[in-house]
Formats: structure tokens, sequence, C-alpha cells
């Protein structure tokens, strides 16, 4: 997608390895932070998303407060425990939601995120990893089959 066409670019300043491992160190240099995150919030803002979801855990938090801080929206933690998924706060109604997420895990997946948001009367638009740079639509939901059933 040409939108996150520089993402890597952004994203290499904040990229940590130990040669076996790779992670994200948001803190490690708060501008290239700010910076990620204005990029992100012009793809999200262009798709009409008027709040930012991500998973529990420091580096998920800090990816998207700049994401929302610079959308000027809100920010909301998805929290997994014993298999079942909650938000740690209240959407405004028929929001339009993103996930940002540095990866997405075996657990850590979008399609229950994009369940639960439909569940409570949102619109999960999309999501955006780092790692791999890359914009995640949900599937579409399953209507009737052809027969009605």
């Amino acid at each position: 997608m040409p939108e996150l066409a520089d993402l890597s670019a952004l994203t290499a300043p904040l990229t940590r390895t130990d040669g076996v491992e790779r992670w994200f160190d948001l803190g490690h240099d708060p501008s290239a932070s700010i910076r990620l995150g204005d990029a992100l919030a012009a793809v999200l803002s262009a798709r009409a998303v008027t709040a930012v979801l991500h998973w529990e855990g420091e580096e998920e938090a800090v990816l998207a407060h700049v994401v929302a801080a610079a959308m000027r929206s809100r920010r909301v933690t998805v929290v997994q425990e014993r298999g079942l998924l909650f938000t740690s706060a209240e959407l405004p109604a028929s929001s339009t939601v993103a996930l940002v997420t540095t990866a997405f895990t075996s657990v850590r997946a979008l399609a229950p995120v994009d369940a639960m948001m439909r569940e409570r009367g949102h619109r999960l638009d999309c999501a955006i990893t780092l790692h791999p740079p890359r914009l995640h639509l949900p599937a579409p939901p399953h209507g009737p089959a052809p027969d009605g059933h």
C-alpha cells in the first residue's frame, strides 16, 4: 500500500535486535516514535477511523498513544484474559476503529477483535502492523448462505 511505503524507514531507528529476536523500543527515540505516529495517523485519518485499539503491553500502548495523539482520537486497550477479549473502556456508539500493533501472534489476531467490535456495534476498519509493515483488512462478515441458511 503506497501510504505505508516508507514505514520501514520510520521503524528502523526504533528496531532493536539481539541477533536472534527483533523488537521495537519506542521509548528509545521519542522523536522517531512521534514521526511514526504521525505517519500512521495520516493513513488512519484518511480511512475515517475514530478510535485506536491496541493490545496490552508497553510498546503496544506507546505505539497506539502516539497514533491516537496525532489523530486527536481515543485510545483503548484490548485485553485478553482466559481466552476472552474485552476493552479497557467503552467506545462511543458506532465507532470506526483500527488496531495498531507491533505484530500479530497466534493469540493476538485480527479476527477475534473484529468479532468483538461487531458484537458491540462498532466497525473494525483495519489493523496496521510494524513487523511486517502492513495494513490488514478484516475478512468480510459472513452473511447467510445463498439458500438462506
